[in-house]
């Protein structure tokens, strides 16, 4: 019971601040009795829920920097200071360099890659609670009831998701998913529960259940506003086709991704428009969602603070007095031939190159694509290849690719020539948006890279191994008796 009452307290709390965060007319005066007892009060608690999204060690920078520092990023000098990146102990440089290195311990130390763990399972804490009021509430607005359950769902998916990417090894690295994976939250957790990690499988089985419950309940009220920051069925069809080709359900990817490109809801930009859609912050109309990050500009327009961002990581900066934090690596930039466009994405400055899809400029930030159709058609054709149907495969990868590159040669490659190039299409497609170590470890690909600072001890890394998975942070394994770390920590 004082679990509950700690949650709903904090869902109290962030009521304010949780508008802000998506723009949409405050709803402060909600009383503590009608927190979770009104469809107001619920509706205010998820749009708080998403706001957990864009926490600067979540989706807004650590999440999404983590699997790139595996190849396409890595700790720049420039930024390190004197110290250099070997020696310098600032928690930034050190979170990065370790991830760069391999080098994580249980222990965290200078390393804020730990703060995923509490974040990730406080958001499901916070959406287990909006699930339970919503299970037992009695209204009759029961087309909105269902669609703030199929948010909360959806929402308890992505998180529970995350946390496998994360924690766990991939779904095949045993035949049936049967290892270790993490503490499934399937309900708000009692003070005095100490629950142990589940298995990968049965945690996919659990996000599969949510996403489909979640695009059968979720309807047109989720979309407070017409902007592409909400969840919708659509949205929720591409993330289950994300996660199937986690577990290698092929065919359960080419439903999803088929029902997705059937829709038209979006299109896939013009190639005389992608670069400048980019580097010019423009609305992209091929991303089915964005998460909104405006709630984090300074309120003074005039402000002169660098926010924290994917873009403070490795955006190109507008001073460069001020360097992000990484560099783009040459593994990546040598995979983008003469004449891709993608090509025009990626800026030198001051001898050392960052990524104009984010630009770094004061009181500066932008929307962070989670979801794009050139993501989609590349997991179909991924699918397509895998089956062995491979015109199918041919003809989703000539789109994306061909769409780069103006004058290629349609591919005729088949088997596992086209699987491996579907696979570097997407890491030319999708560079720095969030994917590279995880698409690594769900393949089964090892970590080769040719560009790697002088003292980076693990320039490359065999598939398996244990670090292709985080550590289980050690204070919360002091927490909880029941916790195992991962095999090799």
């Amino acid at each position: 019971m004082m679990k509950k009452l700690l949650t709903l307290t904090a869902l109290l709390l962030a009521l304010s601040s949780c508008q802000d965060f998506l723009n949409i007319e405050p709803q402060d005066q909600i009383s503590r009795d009608e927190a979770l007892n009104t469809l107001e009060g619920i509706d205010a608690a998820i749009i708080g829920a998403y706001s957990s999204l864009g926490a600067s060690d979540y989706y807004r920078q650590n999440f999404t920097a983590y699997p790139e520092l595996a190849g396409n990023m890595q700790p720049n000098p420039a930024a390190a200071g004197a110290a250099g990146v070997a020696d310098n102990q600032s928690a930034i440089i050190t979170t990065y360099r370790e991830g760069n290195f391999f080098t994580i311990s249980p222990g965290y130390e200078n390393n804020s890659f730990d703060e995923f763990y509490a974040i990730l399972y406080n958001l499901l804490n916070r959406v287990n609670s909006i699930i339970e009021a919503l299970e037992a509430f009695e209204s009759d607005q029961e087309a909105r009831r269902n669609s703030l359950l199929g948010e909360a769902l959806a929402l308890r998916a992505i998180a529970h998701f995350d946390l496998l990417r994360l924690y766990a090894q991939p779904y095949r690295f045993t035949e049936d998913g049967s290892h270790p994976g993490v503490v499934l939250a399937e309900r708000p957790f009692e003070v005095t529960e100490r629950p142990a990690r589940r298995t990968v499988a049965e945690g996919y089985t659990l996000i599969e259940s949510d996403l489909l419950r979640a695009a059968e309940l979720l309807g047109p009220n989720a979309r407070r506003t017409t902007d592409r920051i909400w969840l919708t069925p659509l949205i929720v069809r591409g993330l289950l086709a994300r996660a199937y080709a986690y577990q290698s359900n092929w065919a359960g990817v080419i439903e999803q991704t088929t029902a997705v490109i059937n829709a038209a809801q979006v299109t896939l930009l013009n190639p005389d428009d992608y670069a400048d859609t980019w580097t010019e912050q423009q609305f992209n109309p091929e991303v089915l969602w964005y998460l909104d990050l405006q709630r984090f500009r300074n309120a003074d327009a005039g402000s002169a603070s660098l926010i924290a961002s994917i873009a403070r990581v490795i955006g190109a900066p507008s001073d460069v007095e001020n360097p992000p934090y990484c560099t783009v690596t040459q593994d990546l930039l040598d995979r983008l031939e003469e004449g891709d466009i993608r090509r025009e994405l990626y800026q030198e400055i001051e001898g050392q190159v960052y990524c104009s899809k984010y630009a770094l400029q004061p009181n500066s930030i932008s929307n962070f694509p989670m979801l794009r159709l050139s993501e989609i058609y590349l997991l179909r054709a991924e699918a397509y290849a895998e089956l062995g149907q491979d015109a199918l495969a041919q003809a989703d990868y000539n789109l994306i690719h061909q769409r780069a590159v103006a004058d290629a040669i349609p591919t005729t490659l088949t088997g596992t020539e086209l699987q491996q190039e579907i696979f570097e299409e997407r890491r030319r497609e999708l560079a720095l948006e969030g994917h590279l170590l995880f698409d690594l470890k769900r393949t089964g690909r090892s970590v080769e890279r040719d560009d790697c600072l002088p003292a980076n001890p693990n320039c490359d890394l065999a598939y398996p191994d244990y670090r292709f998975a985080l550590p289980i942070p050690q204070s919360a394994l002091n927490a909880n008796p029941n916790l195992i770390q991962n095999q090799g920590y």
